[in-house]
C-alpha cells in the first residue's frame, strides 16, 4: 500500500529536496531537472482544448492538466515531442528505435498513453507523426484516463500536439544548429496576414545526425501550412497540410549479456548492411467554425491521413558466450520486410452551447466522431532465418530472404468508426461547479485474410465511458479538485487487430483523482498535487488450466502521488521542479514461460518506473544572457513480468547559455548528458536495450520578428 503522508507531500512540494532525493538509493529513485525558460504561471488561466472540450482553463478543470510552451520547447533544444513531454510531471520517454512512446502513472506505450495532434486521433500502431516540435505552437498534457475524449485507450493520459496557428499578426522565425556526431538541424517559418480576412502559417524542419553507433545516419523533413479565411466576423475556415518524411537510424539497441549491459558492445550495430526504415505521412485537414450567437459555437474538422511505412531489419539480437571453439558471438532473428499502408478519413463535429438552468451558468458540448480505416500489411511473415555474427567486430550480412515466406499482401483491416460524446459544466457558484463527460464507441473491424481466409473476421469492441469531477475556488486562484473517471483499453492496437484478439473485449478501468492547484505571489509562482488510484481490469492472462491459452480475467492497477512548483522568486530567475511517486503492481496475472504456468501478481509492469522527478532552473544574469541548466532523473524499472530482469535508474543533466545578441536574434551552446551516463531509454523484446544519447554538444542560432 502507497500511503500518502504528510512527509511524501513535503518531498515533493518543497523544491531543493528533489535532487538530493534523486540519487539512487535503493528505491529512492526520484530526481529530474530540465530547462524551461520563464515561468508560466498565468498558463493555468489559458484554456486549453487537450483536457476538455468545454474550453476550461486548468483552475476549471478536476485534473491534473499541463500545457508545455512551444518557445519554450525550442528554447531548450528539444527535437521531439517525447523529449517536451518528458519534461511534465510522471511522464517518462520509453521511445524506442522509432515511433512514439510514452509512460504515465504506471501504463506504457501507445495504446495507454495517447498522442494527438491538433486534438485528432491516428489510429496508428505505429506513430510517427507530428515528427518536430518546430510545428508546435504548445504541448498539452493530460494525466490520467481519456477515454471519454478520445475513445478506447489513453488510461494513463493522453498529450495533445497544437500546431502553430494562422495569425493576424506577421511573424517570422527560423533556426539552424550544428551539434555532436555531424547532427544538423534547420528550421523556418512564417504567418500572418495576406488581405483582410486572409491570413497562413507555413513552417519546415529538416535533421540529419550520423549517430553515435556504427551506421547511425539518421533524417527526417517535416513540412506544415495552412490558410485561414475569415469572410466574417463569426465564421472562418482553415485548410492545412502536414508532411513528413523521417529516415530513422537502422540500430536497434544493444544485446545483453547474462541480462546485463556490456557497455564495450554499445556502439556495434548487427543490423543487416542493406537494412531499411522509411516512413512517409501526410495528414490533411479542413476546418469550421462557426458562431451565430453568443451561445453557440459550430466546430467541425474533416480529415484525411496517409501513411506508408517500410521496415526492413533483422530485429531481434541474442548474445551467445565465446566456448572453446568460438568467440562470443550475437545471433540475427526476425527478419523482417514489412509495408504498413494506412489511410484515414473522417470528421468530427461539436456544438458548445451555454445557457442557463435554473439560473444557473452552465456550458454544454454535444459532439460526434466519424472515421474510416484502412489498413494493409504486406510482409514476409513466417521467415524464420537466423545468422551469427561476431560479437565483437560484427560483419552483419545481406538481409536473408526465404523463398517459404515471400513478401507479400498478407492481410487487411478496415474500421468504421463512430462515436458520439458529451461534456457539461454546471457552475452552482463563483465558488463551486461540477463538471461531467460521456461518449460512446462504436469501432467496427473487418479482417480480409489474403493468405487464409479462416482468419477473416468482423468484431465490435464497443464501449461507454464517462467522468464526472468538482472544482472548489475557496479564493480566487486556488483550487480544490476531485474526479471519478473511467477508461477503456484495447487489448491491441485497432488497426492490427489479429483473429485471437478480436475475441476479446475491450480492457476496462477506472480511476479516483483528488488534487489542488494553486497560483500565488502574484502570479510569481504556482504549485500543483495529486493523488490517484487506478485499476485496469480484464488484462490478458494465462489460463491456470491450459497455460499456452489466454483468457481476460487479469488486473493491474497503479496509485501514486504528483507534484509540481514553479517559481520566479525575483526577477530573471526562474525555479520548476515536478516529482511522481507511484505504486504500479499486476493484481491478478499469470503468463506461460515454455508451457510452465508462472504467477506475477504483485509484480510491477514492465518499463514502469516508481519514481521520476523533473526540476529547471532559468537565469538571466545580464542583460540579454540567459544561462539554465536542469537534471533529470528515471527510477529503476523491469524488463519482464516476472521482475528478475532490471533496467537500472539513471540521471541526466544539461546545462545552456544563451545570448541575445540584436533584438530578434540569439545564439546558444548547450550540453546535454554531461556526464556521459550509459543508460537504457527503452527496451526491445526480452534481451536488448535500446540506448539514450551519450554526451552531446549542440550551438543553435535562432532568430525570430
Amino acid at each position: 500500500m502507497l500511503k500518502f503522508t504528510s512527509a511524501a507531500v513535503a518531498v515533493f512540494t518543497l523544491a531543493a529536496s528533489v535532487i538530493a532525493y534523486a540519487q539512487p538509493d535503493a528505491e529512492a529513485e526520484n530526481a529530474a531537472i530540465v530547462v524551461t525558460g520563464a515561468v508560466d504561471t498565468l498558463r493555468f488561466n489559458l484554456k486549453t482544448e487537450g483536457a476538455s472540450r468545454l474550453g476550461l482553463t486548468p483552475l476549471e478543470m478536476p485534473a491534473s492538466v499541463e500545457t508545455l510552451d512551444g518557445d519554450a520547447i525550442r528554447l531548450r533544444g528539444d527535437l521531439t515531442v517525447q523529449d517536451a513531454a518528458a519534461r511534465a510531471t510522471g511522464i517518462v520517454n520509453t521511445s524506442g528505435v522509432f515511433g512514439y512512446g510514452l509512460s504515465a502513472r504506471g501504463f506504457t506505450g501507445q495504446n495507454s498513453v495517447m498522442t494527438l495532434y491538433d486534438g485528432m486521433r491516428m489510429y496508428n500502431n505505429t506513430l510517427t507523426f507530428p515528427a518536430d516540435p518546430w510545428m508546435a505552437q504548445s504541448v498539452e498534457i493530460l494525466r490520467g484516463p481519456a477515454s471519454v475524449l478520445y475513445g478506447e485507450g489513453a488510461i494513463g493520459g493522453a498529450v495533445n500536439v497544437v500546431r502553430k496557428q494562422p495569425s493576424d499578426e506577421m511573424e517570422v522565425s527560423g533556426r539552424i544548429g550544428i551539434a555532436s556526431y555531424d547532427s544538423l538541424n534547420v528550421a523556418a517559418g512564417a504567418g500572418g496576414p495576406i488581405t483582410d480576412g486572409v491570413s497562413f502559417r507555413t513552417d519546415a524542419s529538416y535533421r540529419r545526425s550520423e549517430g553515435w553507433m556504427d551506421r547511425g545516419d539518421s533524417h527526417a523533413l517535416a513540412l506544415a501550412g495552412s490558410i485561414r479565411l475569415k469572410p466574417a466576423e463569426n465564421l472562418s475556415f482553415t485548410l492545412s497540410h502536414d508532411y513528413s518524411s523521417q529516415s530513422p537510424r537502422i540500430w536497434f539497441g544493444v544485446p545483453l549479456v547474462n541480462g546485463k549491459l556490456d557497455r564495450s558492445l554499445r556502439r556495434n550495430n548487427y543490423n543487416v548492411t542493406d537494412a531499411n526504415l522509411r516512413f512517409r505521412d501526410n495528414w490533411s485537414q479542413a476546418k469550421v467554425e462557426w458562431t451565430p450567437s453568443d451561445a453557440l459555437i459550430i466546430r467541425s474538422t474533416v480529415y484525411h491521413l496517409w501513411a506508408n511505412k517500410y521496415w526492413k531489419n533483422a530485429e531481434n539480437l541474442t548474445y551467445i558466450p565465446a566456448t572453446a571453439s568460438s568467440p562470443a558471438q550475437v545471433r540475427q532473428s526476425s527478419f523482417l520486410d514489412l509495408y504498413h499502408i494506412q489511410k484515414q478519413t473522417g470528421n468530427r463535429t461539436t456544438a458548445n452551447l451555454t445557457q442557463e438552468i435554473g439560473g444557473l451558468e452552465n456550458q454544454l458540448v454535444l459532439g460526434f466522431d466519424i472515421n474510416r480505416i484502412s489498413y494493409r500489411n504486406v510482409s514476409n511473415s513466417g521467415n524464420n532465418a537466423t545468422r551469427l555474427v561476431d560479437a565483437v567486430d560484427p560483419v552483419p550480412g545481406l538481409f536473408i530472404h526465404q523463398a517459404s515466406a515471400p513478401t507479400k499482401p498478407r492481410y487487411t483491416n478496415r474500421i468504421r468508426q463512430y462515436s458520439i460524446f458529451a461534456e457539461d459544466r454546471l457552475k452552482f457558484s463563483e465558488q463551486f461547479s461540477l463538471v461531467g463527460g460521456l461518449r460512446y464507441d462504436r469501432p467496427e473491424i473487418t479482417k480480409t485474410d489474403h493468405v487464409n481466409a479462416a482468419n477473416n473476421f468482423t468484431a465490435t469492441p464497443d464501449a461507454v465511458t464517462w467522468r464526472v469531477g468538482a472544482v472548489y475556488n475557496p479564493v480566487p486562484n486556488l483550487a480544490l479538485y476531485g474526479q471519478y473517471a473511467t477508461a477503456a483499453d484495447p487489448v491491441g492496437a485497432l488497426v492490427s487487430t489479429s483473429l485471437a484478439q478480436s475475441a476479446f473485449d475491450l480492457s476496462t478501468g477506472r480511476q479516483y483523482e483528488a488534487g489542488i492547484k494553486h497560483v500565488f505571489w502574484g502570479t510569481r509562482g504556482q504549485w500543483t498535487l495529486a493523488v490517484y488510484d487506478i485499476v485496469k481490469r480484464r488484462l490478458l492472462t494465462s489460463d491456470p488450466l491450459i497455460p499456452t491459452i489466454q483468457v481476460q480475467v487479469g488486473q493491474q492497477s497503479s496509485r501514486g502521488i504528483e507534484a509540481s512548483l514553479s517559481l520566479e522568486p525575483v526577477d530573471h530567475l526562474s525555479v520548476t521542479l515536478n516529482g511522481a511517486i507511484l505504486r504500479a503492481r499486476y493484481d491478478d496475472f499469470a503468463e506461460s514461460v515454455g508451457g510452465i504456468l508462472f504467477q506475477r501478481d504483485g509484480n510491477r509492469p514492465t518499463n514502469v518506473a516508481a519514481r521520476t522527478a523533473n526540476a529547471f532552473v532559468s537565469w538571466e544574469f545580464a542583460k540579454g544572457w540567459v544561462a539554465d541548466g536542469g537534471v533529470s532523473y528515471v527510477g529503476k524499472r523491469y524488463q519482464d513480468a516476472a521482475n528478475t530482469r532490471i533496467v537500472p535508474a539513471y540521471t541526466l543533466t544539461d546545462i545552456g547559455l544563451r545570448w541575445q545578441f540584436v533584438e530578434g536574434a540569439s545564439v546558444a551552446l548547450r550540453l546535454r548528458n554531461i556526464f556521459n551516463e550509459t543508460y537504457a531509454r527503452a527496451t526491445y523484446g526480452t534481451s536488448q536495450w535500446v540506448l539514450g544519447d551519450p554526451r552531446t554538444v549542440e550551438a543553435t542560432l535562432h532568430v525570430g520578428f
